[in-house]
């Protein structure tokens, strides 16, 4: 499990014994969020208004990805359900617990596998600057897009279980589609009186 806090510290634990493994401390502001990759990588966001990449196993810093102009409060990826879900998809498949771990494994991999192109993971950040920004962290540390549209800070990004599409959700009263492949913006759902977290 890994954990993120105003202390500008994030933290890797062992849940079954219950310690501390790592202590990843590069930010200068509170770590807003925290985020496994399948690519052996952990993502974390600042109001320090960077990303930080990171080996998961070994705790070195990978990369820093900067661009925002302010806080960084949210992050997605493209592959957030299959990594949530790993073999269980939506056709209900079965798996006898004792005899199909391999089975179980091989599967998720393979549905891991279809969810990402060739470049890696997709990892969309969203900010107090009112944009968000498209990275591939396998292929550099530059942003492939940098989206705007929003009027207010954005809160909240998610992918959609295919990550063909990612919502926003805003301050400014509203959520945006937009093409998870591409970044192009699809359409507005407007009809929330305040901020939508």
């Amino acid at each position: 499990m890994a954990s993120s806090s105003k202390d500008m510290q994030t933290r890797i634990w062992d849940t079954r014994s219950q310690t501390c493994l790592k202590i990843l401390s590069c930010h200068t502001a509170s770590v807003t969020k925290v985020l496994w990759g399948g690519e052996g990588m952990l993502y974390t966001a600042s109001q320090d208004r960077t990303i930080k990449v990171w080996d998961a196993k070994i705790g070195n810093l990978v990369s820093d990805l900067k661009g925002h102009a302010h806080w960084v409060n949210t992050l997605a990826l493209s592959t957030d359900y299959v990594l949530q879900t790993g073999c269980y998809d939506h056709t209900g498949k079965a798996f006898t617990f004792a005899g199909d771990q391999k089975k179980m494994k091989d599967y998720a991999l393979e549905r891991y596998r279809k969810a990402v192109d060739s470049k890696g993971e997709v990892l969309v950040s969203g900010s107090d600057d009112n944009t968000m920004m498209m990275w591939q962290p396998r292929q550099n540390n530059k942003a492939i897009q940098r989206l705007t549209g929003h009027q207010g800070l954005i809160i909240q990004v998610c992918f959609s279980p295919d990550g063909f599409y990612f919502a926003s959700a805003s301050f400014d009263k509203s959520i945006k589609l937009w093409d998870g492949k591409t970044g192009k913006f699809i359409t507005s759902f407007r009809g929330h009186v305040s901020p939508v977290y």
